[in-house]
């Protein structure tokens, strides 16, 4: 959000110098260019998102932090909540909000239009109190029921000021300010842009109106008479209190610039909202560490016992400017990522018989370091056997996460290995009646070699199902798994087939992604 935040306030504050600049053009001139700036705030986040990105360096000054960061496996512990993710979703709310904010006002607009009466597109309702213009396809201008006492002079005035509104298409380029105000709420000055658009607006009407003929001072008139706060964020009224003073000055003014842009300013305006675009959505600004401050990351990987693992495989990775790298552990378990732009990092390790570790949101600050030491487990393992009501059984032979060779990590790492494998017995009544199933068992092979801790891991199937795979798998052996020498417990997933024939079972959705582990 930052990257997208500073486009937005150089695109507002380029627009606020422009309008500054051509303080003596005509409103509709200063109207085209609120009108670039809110498209091209609303163009700015698409574009950064589609067009391929390049990052400039930029030295600044180095900021001294360090700090140490023991990290552990990912685990089902409840852990803090991000606060990248409480922001987006305070913005999502705020955005949310002003949208049905938004949907109101359009569904109460619609009301009003079904019970106005007259002729399109000059109709009459009792429920405004003055004079705007509703409708974004097919717009119309709306008068309150006081509009027949009105003289023909002030109905001309009105009705040449509500029609300059429809030819400039306004209602259309009103909501998508509202949109843009809804969606980038957080910045202020997007609300003074949509403020300055609105303004500009009503005095662009006012010098259509001008142009036709009539009287200043009379038009003026008319405007302080029928001047109304009105709440409706999708109709544009006439009179407003809003602006008044400035809008009566302009009115009065005869040296007021009242043309209306040729089309050579609007090619421009183009042209040069498009010139801005172009490098707030194809470059990123990065700081850029000096030579004597580098940020870095380093840290130990260790097994469970606490013995060092060298040769792992770490990647680094930037979540704000999509940065990464990798290294490895040496031979006393000792990773170190340096020359590392400051961000938000986060941090995996991959060693073969150990579950992936990783850890996240470590804000790395330019020129600082950080120490996140790696704690890994030992990876669980996966049991598979096809139960068929005639033949020999079909095991499958033992898979584990883990390698079947012995892996140096300080002392020893062995992956345990099956026994002693009991085939579990197909129910007869269910051969009979011809059932299939899949029981997916998960224990814990204890330091024994024992499974405990057998649950059901699937629902929905037969019991005589779970019970005959379960007094199987409880009669298994295992060699336990070992670490620097000494028997550990370990997870293991154990899934049963009962099939009538020896086709292929189908694999699990939890053991495929079981089989994607390291």
């Amino acid at each position: 959000m930052t990257p997208i935040f500073v486009g937005i306030t150089v695109i507002f504050a380029l627009a606020w110098c422009v309008a500054v600049l051509l303080h003596r053009a005509s409103a509709s001139t200063r109207h085209l260019v609120w009108t670039c700036a809110i498209a091209a705030v609303l163009l700015l986040a698409p574009l950064r998102w589609r067009l391929p990105h390049r990052t400039i360096a930029s030295p600044l000054p180095i900021l001294l932090t360090t700090a140490t960061i023991v990290a552990t496996p990912a685990s089902p512990v409840p852990t803090h909540t991000d606060p990248t993710t409480i922001l987006l979703a305070l913005w999502a709310t705020g955005t949310i909000v002003l949208t049905l904010r938004l949907l109101g006002n359009a569904i109460q607009i619609r009301s009003i239009l079904r019970t106005a009466s007259g002729n399109r597109p000059v109709l009459q309702s009792s429920r405004i109190r003055g004079p705007l213009v509703a409708g974004l396809f097919h717009p119309v201008i709306l008068l309150p029921e006081s509009s027949e006492t009105w003289t023909f002079t002030r109905r001309r005035a009105v009705l040449a000021h509500e029609a300059a509104h429809i030819r400039r298409r306004d209602p259309a380029i009103l909501l998508v300010a509202h949109f843009a105000a809804a969606l980038y709420w957080f910045h202020p000055l997007c609300w003074l842009a949509v403020a300055r658009l609105r303004a500009e607006s009503e005095r662009a009407c006012d010098d259509a109106a001008l142009r036709t003929g009539l009287q200043p001072s009379g038009y003026a008139g008319h405007l302080l008479d029928l001047a109304r706060k009105f709440d409706i964020q999708l109709a544009i009224p006439m009179a407003t209190t809003s602006h008044l003073e400035s809008r009566v000055k302009s009115i009065l003014d005869p040296k007021t610039n009242r043309s209306f842009p040729a089309r050579a300013a609007w090619c421009a305006a183009i042209a040069l909202t498009a010139a801005i675009l172009a490098p707030l959505t194809t470059f990123t600004l990065r700081a850029q560490q000096a030579a004597t401050g580098t940020a870095s990351i380093t840290g130990t990987v260790t097994d469970p016992s606490g013995a060092v693992v060298p040769n792992a495989i770490l990647t680094a990775t930037n979540s704000d400017v999509s940065y990464e790298v990798q290294a490895n552990s040496n031979a006393v378990g000792v990773y170190v990522f340096s020359n590392l732009p400051a961000g938000h990092y986060t941090v995996e390790a991959r060693v073969p018989g150990f579950a992936m570790y990783h850890v996240t949101n470590l804000a790395l600050v330019n020129g600082g370091s950080l120490q996140a030491d790696a704690r890994l487990a030992v990876g669980s393992m996966r049991e598979q056997i096809v139960v068929t009501p005639q033949g020999p059984p079909k095991p499958q032979a033992a898979v584990s996460a883990a390698s079947t060779q012995p892996i140096r990590v300080g002392g020893m790492v062995q992956a345990a290995a099956l026994t002693r494998q009991v085939r579990p017995i197909y129910p007869a009544d269910l051969l009979a009646q011809g059932i299939e199933a899949t029981v997916l068992l998960q224990a814990i092979i204890s330091k024994e070699g024992v499974p405990q801790s057998l649950t059901l891991q699937n629902t929905g199937l037969n019991q005589e199902f779970i019970d005959a795979a379960m007094a199987a798998v409880n009669q298994w052996r295992f060699r336990p798994t070992t670490l620097n020498g000494e028997p550990i417990e370990v997870a293991t997933t154990v899934q049963v087939d009962f099939r009538l024939s020896g086709g292929a079972p189908v694999i699990d959705d939890r053991l495929q992604k079981a089989r994607k582990m390291p």
